[in-house]
């Protein structure tokens, strides 16, 4: 009995050695790198920072009839060292309560300059139109 013990240690032991030993061994084992880590990657700008709204505007037009319109109007620009491929603005219209009656996403035409201007429209006309007292803007771009 003591002979069967003495054997299953015997070869626990030698399991061990052979998987903690020598590092060749272990075939499965991630190397260490040499220098930096080259998988983080740089620092980027979140998304709502890659661009920045630097002017906005409510604008009510054809007031007080069965036609008005109501818009948010304005100008982003992108952050120094960003480069962007798509930009869309979500305006949320809100009454003189500060209740909120809809939002709109649009996407803002990206060009050659370096301000990109945006309209975002409010769904509703005429009365509805009339309600609208507030927005907030916020942006989604991407990379």
């Amino acid at each position: 009995m003591r002979r069967r013990e003495l054997l299953v240690s015997t070869g626990v032991a030698c399991a061990l050695a052979v998987c903690v030993g020598d590092d060749e061994r272990v075939p499965d084992r991630p190397e260490e790198p040499n220098g930096p880590d080259d998988s983080e990657e740089p620092d980027r700008p979140e998304e709502g920072e890659r661009v920045e709204i630097v002017e906005s505007v409510l604008v009510h037009q054809h007031v007080g009839t069965d036609e008005e319109t109501v818009s948010v109007r304005g100008v982003v620009v992108p952050q120094e060292g960003v480069e962007v491929s798509y930009v869309e603005i979500r305006a949320s219209f809100y009454d003189a309560e500060g209740e909120l009656l809809d939002t709109t996403i649009e996407q803002v035409e990206i060009d050659e300059g370096d301000r990109w201007n945006f309209e975002v429209v409010y769904p509703q006309v005429g009365e509805r139109a009339t309600e609208v007292e507030d927005y907030e803007l916020e942006v989604g771009t991407e990379l």
